[in-house]
C-alpha cells in the first residue's frame, strides 16, 4: 500500500487506542518507517535525470531492509523511549508494525501480476522467511483506494468530534484550522436539536 496509506492507518489504530498526541505520533511512525527502506528510489530518478547509469537502490533496498522482524522490533523500541507509556506504545507500535507488513503482502504488486512484492520476515540478516502471496492485488487497485477512502472517512469522523486529526502529525495549529473547518461544516448538516 502507498506510504499514505500506512500512515492513515497506523494513525487510525493509535486513535482507537485513544492514545494522546505524543504517543499517537509515535505509534503512527511505527506503521510509516518501514517504507524508509525505499528512498531510494529518489536515488534512481536523480541518476536518471543527470544521464548515470540505473542504480537499482529502490529494487535492492525496498522491502529488504525494514520490512521484517528486526526492524519491526528496533523502531517501536526506539520510539517507544520518547513515550509516556513505554510498553504500550511498544505493543502498539510493534502492532501497526506488523500491518505495515500484512497490507505490503496483501496489496503492494505493481502494474504487471509478476510484479509480487514479498516480506522479507527476518530481513535484512536472512531471506528465508520471506513472505509472498501469489494473489497479492496490486498497489493502485480499487481495494487498496476503497481502504484509503474509509479510513478518510474515520479520519474526518474523529475530527469532527475530538478536534484532532493526522494534521497534527505535522502543525498543531494546522489540524485545529482543518477540525474547526470540518466542526463547523458538520454543524451546518447536522440536524438540529
Amino acid at each position: 500500500m502507498s506510504p499514505i496509506t500506512h500512515m492513515l492507518a497506523s494513525w487510525t489504530v493509535a486513535d482507537l487506542f485513544r492514545l494522546d498526541s505524543r504517543n499517537r505520533t509515535l505509534v503512527t511512525l511505527c506503521g510509516a518507517l518501514p517504507d524508509l527502506d525505499g528512498i531510494g528510489i529518489l536515488f534512481d530518478l536523480s541518476a536518471r535525470i543527470i544521464g548515470k547509469p540505473d542504480s537499482s537502490f529502490y529494487t535492492l533496498f525496498h522491502h529488504s531492509l525494514l520490512h521484517g522482524l528486526p526492524a519491526a522490533i528496533l523502531i517501536p523500541g526506539l520510539l517507544a523511549l520518547f513515550a509516556g507509556r513505554r510498553l504500550l506504545v511498544f505493543s502498539i507500535g510493534f502492532l501497526v508494525y506488523h500491518l505495515h507488513l500484512l497490507f505490503d503482502l496483501l496489496g503492494a504488486r505493481g502494474i504487471t501480476p509478476d510484479d509480487i512484492w514479498p516480506v522479507p520476515y527476518l530481513a535484512p540478516f536472512s531471506d528465508r522467511l520471506t513472505l509472498v502471496w501469489s494473489h497479492q492485488w496490486p498497489l493502485n487497485s480499487w481495494i487498496n483506494v476503497v481502504f484509503t477512502l474509509a479510513l478518510l472517512v474515520y479520519i474526518f469522523y474523529r475530527a469532527v468530534k475530538s478536534g484532532y486529526s493526522p494534521v497534527g502529525l505535522f502543525h498543531k495549529k494546522a489540524d485545529a484550522a482543518f477540525t474547526a473547518t470540518l466542526q463547523t461544516r458538520w454543524q451546518r448538516f447536522s440536524p438540529k436539536k
